[in-house]
């Protein structure tokens, strides 16, 4: 794989030094920073920049800091990502998809399929009329192989389904997912995921638009703590372990968005009221989140919080932790060209 990031250098750094070739270079990039004072400082930093020849070749690379890091920062800085991608057919009358060969970051599946970070070779977006196909295999040699596969099926309008096979070095996971819109206002989702021979989990949801500005929700799952896939999405706020029913809201009205879940496996009702506000000139926007056990009655999260975007692209947020009495402060900028 080395040998493949090594050509893939000299590659672009060719193309984009070669006069002739880069005058026809359509570039494209994101530049970002954030900072977070907490009970300490840390930070990140991200620069990525891609070069497309034409409409279906492109060349990208990625560098910045490779972690969260503490103030004062040290040098942990290097390069995140190299890639080709082209679009065509592979024979000529064919469909046409995605292929990219180098560094590869593929989502399928929050159960099984997140966030997936390796090298090699990737194909997307190969659509045969309702039925979408994409793969990608890893070339990391000397650790974990990885390599996975989705298939997309929407057969006519407001019904999707997606099945997902992925293979962890001997960690063999699949999910099976759909998505049915049986009216514009309504939505009922479902998955069924397993890692083989080790554990299953599933997931039903359902909302309803019931007016204007006022949606209900209601689900059920069962996912045991020891369902835990190599590449399962980490955060709560999408997958949360435990077996019961869920039930919600969110009411939006008179500039208030106001929403609460409880969750019965862990008896625990997640709130947050929110409002877009105007002071002195500036666009803010003010909330108050939290969570509350109904069983024992503890306040595990308590937060207050003021976000800002200025014109000149600084994002700014300052908080407050009811808890533990403990302000932060968010710092952010990022450009794109």
């Amino acid at each position: 794989m080395k040998r493949i990031i090594a050509s893939l250098t000299v590659l672009l750094m060719l193309t984009i030094v070669t006069p002739v070739v880069a005058a026809n270079m359509d570039f494209s990039g994101q530049v970002g920073t954030e900072v977070t004072y907490g009970q300490d400082f840390s930070g990140l930093y991200d620069f990525s920049l891609s070069a497309s020849v034409g409409q279906n070749i492109k060349a990208g690379m990625s560098f910045g800091s490779l972690d969260d890091q503490p103030f004062p920062w040290t040098d942990n800085f290097g390069i995140k990502g190299l890639w080709l991608e082209a679009k065509g057919a592979l024979v000529p009358g064919t469909p046409e998809f995605v292929t990219r060969i180098g560094s590869l970051n593929n989502t399928y599946s929050d159960f099984i399929a997140k966030s997936i970070k390796t090298q090699g070779i990737s194909i997307n977006q190969l659509n045969m009329g309702p039925v979408t196909l994409g793969g990608y295999y890893g070339l990391n040699t000397g650790s974990t192989l990885n390599r996975g596969a989705y298939l997309k099926v929407a057969p006519v309008e407001g019904i999707e389904a997606q099945g997902t096979i992925v293979k962890a070095n001997e960690e063999l996971s699949y999910a099976v997912e759909a998505t049915v819109r049986p009216l514009e206002q309504a939505e009922i989702t479902g998955a069924y995921a397993a890692v083989d021979q080790v554990a299953q989990a599933y997931r039903v949801n359902a909302s309803l638009d019931v007016l204007e500005g006022i949606q209900v929700r209601a689900g059920y799952q069962d996912i045991p703590t020891e369902f835990a896939p190599a590449h399962i999405n980490t955060d709560p706020d999408v997958i949360a372990k435990g077996t019961g029913f869920t039930a919600g809201a969110t009411v939006n009205r008179f500039g208030f968005e106001v929403k609460g879940d409880y969750a019965d496996y862990n008896k625990t009702i997640d709130y947050s009221v929110a409002r877009n506000l105007t002071l002195a000139g500036l666009d803010l926007n003010a909330k108050l989140e939290g969570d509350f056990n109904v069983e024992t009655s503890d306040v595990g999260e308590l937060e207050a919080s003021v976000a800002y975007n200025a014109p000149n692209g600084l994002e700014l947020a300052v908080g407050y932790d009811l808890i533990n009495n403990q302000p932060s402060i968010t710092a952010g900028m990022s450009l794109q060209f």
